[in-house]
């Protein structure tokens, strides 16, 4: 009995396990090889290409592409290992086709999601990276497929929108970013201003000044403002601090420098001059929503 059990499993058993291990390993190498081929393709096509808005697109295609091969590759290893294990596919197609008669009323949705998925990414209407807002809701796209667009708000929320359901898709990528800037002080903060004599920051002119003069700064160091910073007065909070807004209008395709460089300058610039964060506080940096283009 033993034996029967044997010669079973090193005839038919074991050739088919190896066989599926191999369709396994096949299906892996093929993605892994479509991959290095696309992202190769977008870095050497990025880096031919000047215009950011360009490059981004060229990274929308690209993910997109790769998402597509993952499933295919996925659908046809399936197929593959259900052929190995001797399943007659041919029932299970044909009750397929009558059940997804039945069931594509239902999918109206995706459908519909799928085809407006389609035409945003070849109308290129905006691609990841660029700063959007979709159904009122504001923020950077870090997504496009074809049945969802994913972004994230300025609170840090991701947002998924099916394609089919987005109504309204204004497209901020070829127009000023503007960010808001809040740079605390503590109360008792006393250092050298724009001269050489020490005064005191209390006042709203020297605070502002100074957040503006570094602000000035960073604009001759990285070139990325599209206007000249507006600077508020200093306001009095009820908490331990008190503070300065600026309103940044960035040149689009420069907010990634503003993003990862310009909260730590403002607070080392101030360190510098004697006027360290209050404890517990940062320089404060957020987007904020640009009214939309007139037609």
């Amino acid at each position: 009995m033993t034996d029967r059990w044997v010669n079973i499993l090193q005839r038919d058993v074991a050739p088919r396990a190896i066989a599926i291990v191999f369709i396994v390993l096949l299906a892996w190498l093929a993605y892994a090889l479509i991959r290095r081929a696309l992202l190769g393709t977008m870095h050497a096509a990025s880096g031919r290409v000047e215009d950011p808005a360009h490059r981004q697109r060229i990274a929308t295609l690209v993910l997109l592409l790769l998402s597509i091969a993952k499933y295919v590759i996925i659908f046809v290893a399936a197929l593959m290992i259900l052929q190995k294990l001797d399943l007659n596919l041919y029932p299970v197609l044909a009750g397929a086709g009558v059940v997804g008669l039945a069931v594509g009323f239902g999918a109206q949705n995706l459908v519909r999601d799928v085809v407006s998925g389609f035409f945003i990414i070849m109308e290129g209407q905006y691609a990841v990276g660029d700063l959007v807002e979709i159904n009122g809701a504001f923020g950077r796209v870090e997504e496009v497929g074809l049945r969802i667009t994913r972004i994230r708000d300025p609170n840090g929320e991701i947002r998924h929108f099916p394609n089919g359901s987005i109504t309204t898709a204004n497209n901020y990528v070829q127009r000023h970013i503007a960010y808001i800037v809040t740079v605390p002080f503590a109360r008792d903060a006393t250092s050298p201003s724009l001269g050489q004599e020490p005064a005191p920051c209390s006042g709203p002119a020297g605070a502002a000044d100074l957040v503006k003069s570094i602000l000035n700064d960073f604009d001759r160091e990285f070139q990325v403002f599209a206007e000249q910073p507006i600077v508020g007065p200093l306001e009095e909070l009820s908490t331990y601090a008190r503070l300065v807004r600026a309103e940044l209008r960035c040149i689009p395709g420069r907010q990634s420098v503003v993003e990862q460089r310009l909260p730590g300058r403002v607070a080392a610039a101030l360190e510098r001059v004697g006027l360290p964060l209050p404890a517990g506080a940062d320089v404060g940096l957020a987007l904020r929503a640009l009214p939309p283009q007139p037609h």
